[in-house]
């Protein structure tokens, strides 16, 4: 009985206990897994089979986002091969099954030596009816073989609903994804319309001549087919001109906001109105190409605020924090300076937030969890969140890599804008409606499953405000 109890507790010992650490590359983590080297199977990703072999005609890497106002839906798939045809079949238990034929479809060869290539395949379907959950699956024909998708389901927004869910996170792998299991039983509920990724996935898709970037979107598949994502990109998915990105997540809806490609895009969704911002163009970008994605921005905002009294929220996402509190790294400093003010403080992302109102901007990039204030200029304008006279921000990079989490710095001080961080494993689900804004973080436990409440904070605002936050200054 004695020895059945120690290794009773061992086995425990070993479910919640965190990952040793490690030394890689110079570089002190607790998995492999990160760049340039292999993902190994740990307790996160050791169920499902998404290090098979896929047949190269046959789909894979499926995922699925929204087109505005969620009145249909885009999803993406790859080959490895050309295929002679390719279809998407959608249904629901009330409506007869509609096969789309016609597509997009286009090689993308990876910048590395081998020149490893896919066939990538989008297709967006007609018109959903609201309030519905709809199936679907991808088929492809090679040689008059067959290859067909497992099953997937979506739900469309409810019609008689204003308020919903949505889930945020980033700076996720398949080594370490502390967090994926959670998403994976969150994507069958039904409960969040989207999920909103701050950039980093895979750590990084380049890697291995881009067979990385294939083995994540595998990974990824049952969570990213289910719930609709919207996508930012970091600085992990900078190789190659950010090609991989580019080219892995062209079903966001960039066609339809008059941008050249998924770097940036805007979306509404009900009382939303959700921008995408590549923040990484301040540090891998031109001068040319700064003002571009600054000017796109600025006019999608001038469009958001007149249309306020439909879409009251705007939220931004991006890949850096313009603030963080571990001012021991370069990120929270010179970083986040440049990226709120720019080079040689002409014009940064800070000055069109607070000009146009925006009620929050979302990031990662740090592995942890942080929310300030209403914030401007390195300060607290106030540390309530009715009526804010200024955006807020929250990090909420903590989903789990194979670097762990971003310890604090062990210091008293805390800068005034700071309204709480956490440093463990978490998410965040955020509940949009025309009147608030209900911000939920949550624990992920070192076994895969959700823990407490970490933070909880309630934004809200009246009509006046609206109509206030209407007028540029």
């Amino acid at each position: 009985m004695y020895i059945f109890l120690l290794i009773l507790l061992s086995l425990t010992a070993r479910s919640i206990m965190p990952t040793a650490a490690l030394v890689v590359n110079n570089k002190t983590v607790v998995s492999y897994g990160g760049p340039k080297t292999h993902v190994t199977i740990d307790q996160y990703n050791r169920d499902g089979d998404w290090n098979r072999t896929y047949h190269p005609a046959e789909p894979q890497q499926i995922h699925i986002s929204w087109i505005s106002n969620g009145k249909a839906t885009r999803i993406q798939f790859s080959t490895m091969a050309s295929v002679d045809e390719s279809r998407l079949q959608y249904w629901s238990d009330s409506d007869n099954q509609d096969d789309i034929n016609e597509g997009l479809d286009w090689e993308f060869v990876d910048g590395g030596i081998a020149k490893h290539s896919q066939f990538m395949h989008t297709f967006i379907t007609k018109e959903l009816a609201p309030s519905t959950v709809y199936k679907y699956k991808v088929e492809t024909t090679k040689d008059d073989q067959v290859y067909t998708s497992k099953t997937y389901e979506f739900h469309t927004p409810e019609e008689d609903c204003p308020s919903f869910k949505f889930l945020a996170t980033g700076d996720i792998g398949a080594a370490n994804s502390v967090s994926m299991p959670v998403f994976k039983e969150l994507a069958d509920s039904h409960e969040f319309d989207f999920v909103a990724i701050m950039g980093d996935q895979g750590y990084n898709l380049d890697d291995f001549n881009g067979t990385k970037g294939d083995e994540y979107m595998n990974f990824a598949q049952d969570f990213y087919a289910k719930v609709p994502i919207l996508t930012t990109a970091g600085n992990h998915e900078a190789a190659y001109n950010f090609s991989h990105y580019k080219n892995r997540f062209d079903l966001m809806p960039y066609h339809e906001s008059d941008f050249d490609n998924a770097m940036q895009y805007s979306i509404d969704y009900k009382s939303l109105h959700l921008i995408s911002f590549a923040t990484e163009v301040f540090f891998e970008g031109s001068d040319e190409q700064v003002q571009t994605s600054l000017q796109w921005l600025e006019q999608d905002l001038i469009k958001a605020n007149q249309q306020r009294s439909k879409t009251p929220w705007i939220i931004v996402i991006g890949h850096r924090p313009l603030y963080c509190s571990i001012f021991s790294n370069s990120d929270c400093t010179e970083n986040a300076e440049l990226l709120r003010f720019g080079q040689e403080q002409e014009q940064g992302l800070e000055s069109l937030l607070t000009k146009y109102n925006v009620d929050m901007y979302l990031c990662g990039h740090k592995h942890n969890y942080e929310r300030t204030y209403p914030v401007r200029n390195n300060e607290a304008i106030t540390t309530s969140y009715h009526n804010a006279p200024s955006f807020f921000q929250v990090i909420t990079g903590n989903a789990g890599n194979y670097e762990g989490g971003d310890e604090f710095d062990d210091t008293p001080e805390l800068p005034s804008w700071l309204g709480t961080r956490y440093k463990g494993y978490g998410f965040t689900t955020i509940e949009v409606s025309p009147q608030y804004l209900n911000l939920h973080h949550y624990e992920t436990l070192v076994d895969g499953t959700r823990g407490d409440l970490k933070d909880h904070v309630r934004v809200t605002k009246t009509e006046s405000h609206i109509n206030k936050q209407k007028i540029i200054n």
